[in-house]
């Protein structure tokens, strides 16, 4: 799997270095509205779907590990990416065996942690943008 983020313009991209699959989750929430009624059985209201949201917890390289692809992207690079884009509306796109997407996001929660090794350990949340 293959996930990459850029720019509207698409001049500026980033991906991923290290992805486990297990570590990254994929939410596709449904608005559902629930009421009771006056005789006391509950009503369901099915709604439209809501916005989409991407969790991956992994890390960012500090140097060139021989068991990763050679054009990877090491820490330095990948925080600085994301510290100039925090703000922005992004383009993420997933790429994998089963089904490839792309959606405006934006990086609505980021966490890292540096290792002693120099690797960053991160947390990084993209949620779905729509402005309609």
């Amino acid at each position: 799997m293959e996930i990459w983020l850029s720019t509207k313009d698409r001049k500026e991209f980033f991906k991923f270095p290290y992805l486990n699959t297990e570590n990254i989750n994929f939410s596709f929430p449904l608005n559902v509205q629930e009421f009771e009624t006056s005789s006391g059985k509950t009503l369901t209201l099915i709604g439209e779907e809501g916005l989409r949201e991407i969790k991956i917890s992994s890390f960012f390289p500090s140097k060139k590990y021989r068991w990763l692809p050679y054009n990877v992207f090491l820490a330095p690079v990948c925080l600085k990416f994301i510290a100039t884009h925090r703000k922005d509306i992004l383009t993420v796109t997933v790429v994998s065996v089963e089904k490839t997407f792309t959606m405006k996001c934006y990086i609505s929660d980021f966490e890292y942690t540096k290792k002693t090794n120099k690797d960053i350990e991160y947390s990084i949340t993209l949620k779905e943008y729509i402005n309609k």
